[in-house]
């Protein structure tokens, strides 16, 4: 019987580094106008964990593909990443349909470990199965065409919702949520025609663990699927969440939308962070139209 986990959707507190053994990130989309990599690179400035796992989507090679777009904050999150595994964390990949040219690519991104799917073994013994997840989602794999559309259009759907909000902040009403609401209500469709829980669930059990952690459909959730945990980490363009373990191997998924809008001085210090040389990793994705593979970190 697995154990309790703690509630999900709890707001992100400020917590001692030493509290958190494992942070789980997933669908930051990097190259697309709307990720907030300054929120991500806020929220790992919070902890120093002794695992970190990307959960796939971290790099948007799709829209970098279309529109080259790599502003300064790329380059602060990378170097906060690069502090990190300086400094004793473990960094793992497990690319997604947005990255899924890292998949042809493992050997290359050290201090990156980079696989399809990576075991987790949390502190109290629980085995956890780390995947993105799009290799369960049937319109991904049988409609590629569908799902390159799709994205077209949530982005565009992303910019309207964008300018209307503005707009209403401006006049002191509400934001309305409108992208969120679409983008949800399109993955529960897509669970619906392609089983996607139940199949990330089978692929747990086929694999001895007790649960699964997994991204690619934006809809945070912890829940159990009969004897399986299962734990959609959510996304950073709307939502805004992570999953961490404690030092006992409890987890709890955590919302960090309501910190947005704080000032983080510390985000600009990372700049003057003395490190090893960091060559700027816009030169390692630079290569996509030409399969480009880098080398070296």
């Amino acid at each position: 019987m697995l154990a309790p986990a703690k509630s999900p959707g709890t707001t992100c507190k400020p917590l001692s580094a030493s509290n958190i053994r494992s942070v789980f990130i997933s669908d930051v989309h990097l190259g697309s106008r709307f990720a907030r990599a300054e929120a991500v690179c806020r929220f790992l400035q919070r902890y120093q964990p002794q695992y970190l796992y990307l959960v796939g989507d971290f790099v948007d090679a799709r829209c970098l593909e279309k529109n080259w777009h790599w502003p300064p904050s790329y380059d602060i999150l990378f170097r906060k990443l690069y502090w990190l595994a300086s400094n004793g964390t473990q960094i793992a990949y497990t690319p997604g349909n947005h990255d899924d040219f890292l998949r042809h690519c493992v050997p290359g991104l050290e201090p990156l470990i980079v696989q399809d799917e990576i075991i987790h073994q949390c502190a109290d013994g629980r085995r956890l199965i780390v995947m993105h997840g799009d290799q369960f989602d049937k319109v991904e794999s049988n409609g590629r065409w569908l799902s390159h559309l799709g994205s077209h259009l949530y982005d565009l759907v992303l910019w309207n919702d964008r300018v209307l909000n503005d707009v209403l902040l401006r006049v002191g009403l509400p934001r309305i949520p409108i992208s969120k609401f679409l983008k949800q209500t399109v993955k529960k469709v897509v669970q619906y025609v392609s089983g996607f829980e139940s199949r990330v669930a089978a692929h747990a059990i086929a694999n001895q663990c007790d649960g699964i952690v997994c991204g690619h459909i934006h809809v945070p959730k912890m829940t159990h699927l009969e004897e399986i945990l299962y734990i959609n980490v959510g996304d950073w363009i709307e939502n805004c969440t992570a999953l961490v373990e404690y030092e006992d191997g409890s987890l709890e998924l955590l919302d960090y939308t309501g910190h947005l809008a704080e000032h983080d001085a510390q985000l600009s210090s990372l700049l003057k962070l003395s490190l090893k040389p960091f060559r700027n990793l816009a030169t390692k994705f630079q290569g996509l139209h030409s399969g480009f593979c880098p080398t070296n970190w």
